[in-house]
């Protein structure tokens, strides 16, 4: 009778504890020597010992800087459809290495909560102003490479278009 009811809408199911969880490692050769594995693995044992009831394990191969992590909008449209109430992460860089607190703001709009399994130790200003910039030294580097490379083929590409018309 409850399925029922819940199927016309008179009960409301609890999603207090059911949880996605999120875990990312930055490149294959991590994911090859078995971080990947070993971060989820904690991750669900985390879970497990919360008795939180694990919708979804996502499982992903990135850059934290990335824009464009298939599995992190999946997260994000199940979380838009109100199927979870927390996202469980082992550190908040899993995420977003940049504006963590946006991420945040946006999930607690709609109800969710991120919960990080580990806490980062506490970095001095000065560290964490380092380590900032060496991220975005990365990133611009990474554009400026990718960059280049497409200006390589597109003169690659219209070499091959001359000597065919030749």
């Amino acid at each position: 009778m409850s399925e029922i009811e819940k199927l016309q809408g008179k009960i409301q199911d609890d999603k207090s504890n059911v949880v996605s969880v999120y875990c990312r490692v930055s490149s294959h050769e991590q994911k090859t020597k078995g971080d990947l594995e070993r971060q989820k693995l904690r991750l669900l044992e985390y879970c497990s010992e919360k008795k939180y009831q694990v919708e979804t394990i996502y499982e992903e191969v990135g850059s934290g800087m990335s824009g464009t992590r298939r599995k992190l909008n999946s997260l994000f449209n199940q979380v838009i459809e109100g199927n979870i109430s927390k996202v469980v992460v082992e550190y908040k860089d899993r995420l977003t290495r940049f504006n963590f607190e946006v991420v945040e703001t946006l999930l607690k709009g709609f109800g969710v909560g991120i919960e990080c399994v580990e806490k980062s130790l506490p970095k001095t200003f000065e560290a964490e102003l380092v380590e900032d910039m060496l991220t975005l030294v990365a990133s611009f580097s990474a554009k400026i490479y990718g960059r280049r490379s497409a200006e390589r083929r597109k003169k690659k590409k219209d070499e091959n278009t001359e000597s065919i018309q030749d």
